[in-house]
C-alpha cells in the first residue's frame, strides 16, 4: 500500500515543506500538501480537515516559525497528539522533524522522538519510519488490529452525489471477529455497521430540496456537504470495550468545517450493554462536580504546555462554561484501564484554532462517587482465554 502522509507546515517554510513532499513521492509514499491538493474553489479548510483524518502518518515539520506561530499548524499538532491516544503504542503516527534548530513545546516534546533534519543522515532515519509505519498499516489492514479479545478490521461506507448543493460521504466503522466472544463481536460489527448506514443515509441531499440560485455549478466544490467519520478503540478488555468516533462535517459555503465526539462504552459481562457515565456513580450529581474541577484544573495546565503560557482571563470562563458540572459537557467520555478520558471539541472549551482537547481524571480521584462494584471494574484486563 501507498502510505498516506499529511505534511503539516508553517507557510513560512512551504519550499522546504515542497522538497520533502517531493522527497515522499520518490519514495513511493502518498503525501498530501495543501498547495498541490486543493483545488481553486475547494473550501480548504475542509479539505485540509478530510486529508488530516484520512492520513497514515502526520508529518510535522517544526521550525522557529510554526513553534511559534497561533493558528492552523498548532492546531494540527495538537490534533496530531489528541489523536496518539486511538493508536497501537508501538504504532508510528506522528513524525516531528525539525527544519532548524528551534524549541520544542513539552505538548510534543514530552511524548515524541524527533528528528533534526539538519543532522546528518536525518533522512534515512525518517524513511526507515516512514517504512515501518507503511507495514504497520499493511499488516492492520490484512489481519486486523489487535484489541484485547478482538481483532477490528477497518471498513468504509461512501457516497457521492453531484447536487445543489450535492454530497460527499465517508464513513468509517469497524468489524470485530473473536474466537471466544463470537456472539459479541457479531453484535458489535451490526451495530456499527448500522451506525454507518444510517449516517450515511440521513446526509444525503435530497433532490428535490436543490438551491441552484446558491449553487449554480451542480458538483462543484462549493456546492457540495460533506462528512467524514473517523473511529479508534481507545480501550478493550474480556469485560468492557471503549471507543470513540470523530464527525466531521462541512455544509456547502460555510466558512470552515466542524467536529464533534461521539463515544461508545460497552459492558461485554454475560450480554452485550452500552454504558452511560451515570452508571458507574453512587452519586452522579455530586460527581459531576468533582469531574468539572480536576478537568478545569487540568485544562488550564494543558493550555500552558500548548502554549506556554497561563490562560488569561476570558480563556478560563471558556473552560469554566465547556467543563462545568452538566450531563451535556461530559457526555463524551471513554474508559481506559485506571481512568476517564473525557473529550471535548473545538469551541466547547476553547476556540476553533485550538482544536480539540481532553482530560484524563483517575479512577483514584472518584473512589468516594464510584460504584464499589461498578462497571469501572471491568476495565482491568483479566486473564485472556485463548
Amino acid at each position: 500500500m501507498s502510505l498516506k502522509v499529511f505534511v503539516s507546515y508553517a507557510k513560512e517554510d512551504r519550499q522546504q515543506a515542497l522538497k520533502y513532499y517531493d522527497l515522499l513521492v520518490q519514495d513511493g509514499m502518498a503525501p498530501w500538501i495543501d498547495v498541490k491538493h486543493i483545488l481553486p474553489g475547494q473550501n480548504w479548510e475542509a479539505e485540509i480537515d478530510k486529508a488530516f483524518l484520512d492520513a497514515n502518518v502526520v508529518m510535522l515539520l517544526l521550525s522557529n516559525q510554526s513553534v511559534n506561530k497561533r493558528g492552523f499548524v498548532q492546531r494540527e499538532a495538537n490534533d496530531a497528539i489528541e489523536r496518539l491516544r486511538y493508536k497501537q503504542p508501538t504504532d508510528i503516527y506522528v513524525l516531528p522533524l525539525l527544519l532548524e534548530q528551534c524549541e520544542v513545546s513539552s505538548h510534543i516534546a514530552g511524548r515524541l522522538q524527533y528528528i533534526d533534519l539538519t543532522t546528518s543522515g536525518a533522512w534515512e532515519q525518517v524513511q526507515a519510519s516512514l517504512q515501518l509505519a507503511a507495514e504497520q498499516q499493511s499488516i492492520e489492514i490484512k489481519h486486523g488490529s489487535n484489541a484485547g479479545p478482538f481483532k477490528v478490521f477497518s471498513e468504509h461506507l461512501k457516497d457521492y452525489w453531484e447536487g445543489a448543493p450535492g454530497h460527499n460521504i465517508k464513513i468509517e466503522y469497524p468489524r470485530f471477529e473473536s474466537a471466544y466472544l463470537s456472539a459479541v463481536a457479531e453484535e458489535l460489527s451490526l451495530y456499527f455497521g448500522g451506525r454507518a448506514a444510517q449516517g450515511l443515509i440521513q446526509s444525503r441531499q435530497k433532490p428535490w430540496e436543490q438551491q441552484t440560485d446558491l449553487f449554480p455549478e451542480p458538483g462543484g466544490y462549493t456546492s457540495l456537504n460533506g462528512r467524514w467519520d473517523g473511529f479508534g478503540i481507545v480501550h478493550a478488555t474480556d469485560e468492557m470495550l471503549s471507543l470513540t468516533y470523530e464527525v466531521s462535517w462541512y455544509g456547502a459555503g460555510a466558512a470552515h468545517p466542524n467536529s464533534h465526539f461521539e463515544t461508545y462504552n460497552f459492558s461485554l459481562r454475560e450480554r452485550l450493554l452500552r454504558l452511560s457515565l451515570e452508571d458507574f456513580f453512587r452519586d452522579h450529581e455530586a460527581a459531576l462536580k468533582r469531574i468539572s474541577q480536576l478537568c478545569i484544573a487540568e485544562l488550564c495546565r494543558e493550555y500552558w504546555r500548548r502554549t506556554g503560557e497561563k490562560p488569561d482571563q476570558h480563556q478560563i470562563e471558556w473552560f469554566n462554561t465547556g467543563a462545568a458540572s452538566t450531563e451535556e459537557n461530559f457526555s463524551a467520555f471513554t474508559i481506559g484501564a485506571d481512568h476517564f478520558t473525557f473529550l471535548f471539541a473545538p469551541y466547547q472549551v476553547s476556540s476553533y484554532a485550538a482544536g480539540r482537547w481532553s482530560v484524563d481524571i483517575s479512577f483514584y480521584d472518584l473512589l468516594e462517587f464510584l460504584k464499589p462494584d461498578g462497571p469501572h471494574t471491568y476495565a482491568v484486563q483479566r486473564v485472556s482465554r485463548e
